[in-house]
């Protein structure tokens, strides 16, 4: 069973169309998506590299081979969670500015629900840091299918962010644009959970406005 999407309240999709928390959902669905939501938390507090099959057997209160029905390996259940997250983060963060339709403000709008989602971490998996964040630093060096995954994603990202800058800022440097924001996104995670800086929102919102202001313009050939 592959999770295709994830929509309000949690609710998961199988690839048919099937609700996972409906009441047509199968035992075993059940069970994967809460070894699946558990396993997202215990990436949140200590990294996606800490989800293994024997510490998660210990907070589902599960044998390991229990889970290993679930997921053949520790490689193959780190990718699902961060599949698992990038869902969560699809709705918290994205889905909410496709009403918008001024496109200079979906695009602020997007920013600052990506801001939301690094300083709340409640709205993604847990009580700690984002664990798509997190494998981008765990993995970037480490090949495999997990290291594969986040690629994958962090691309999906800058090409979204690469779509909105350019409805918003045609005159813009979609590419040059794409990557200020994101490392306004970068700094502010660092200076609200490593820094505890009570002052981060205030001036990574003011770095946001004086881009959108002062643009990195196209080049002309």
């Amino acid at each position: 069973m592959i999770v295709k999407a994830l929509k309000k309240g949690h609710t998961l999709q199988t690839e048919d169309g099937r609700e996972i928390h409906g009441p047509d959902a199968t035992k075993g669905e059940r069970t994967r998506v809460r070894i699946l939501d558990e396993a997202a938390a215990l990436a949140s507090e200590n990294g996606i590299g800490a989800v293994t099959l024997a510490p998660l057997a210990d907070r589902l209160g599960m044998s390991k081979s229990g889970l290993f029905a679930h997921f053949k390996s520790k490689e193959s259940l780190q990718v699902e969670v961060l599949m698992r997250v990038v869902e969560r983060f699809t709705e918290v963060v994205i889905a909410p500015i496709r009403a918008e339709k001024d496109k200079p403000k979906r695009l602020a709008l997007f920013f600052n629900n990506w801001l939301d989602w690094i300083e709340h971490p409640s709205l993604g998996s847990g009580k700690g840091g984002c664990p798509i964040l997190a494998a981008h630093f765990e993995y970037d060096d480490v090949p495999g299918p997990v290291r594969e995954q986040a690629a994958k994603h962090n691309g999906e990202f800058y090409a979204f962010m690469h779509r909105l800058v350019a409805v918003a800022l045609p005159q813009a440097d979609e590419a040059a644009m794409a990557a200020a924001i994101d490392g306004l996104g970068l700094s502010h995670l660092l200076r609200v959970r490593l820094m505890h800086d009570k002052n981060a929102r205030a001036h990574t919102t003011r770095a946001f406005e004086a881009l959108l202001k002062n643009p990195p313009l196209k080049e002309v050939a």
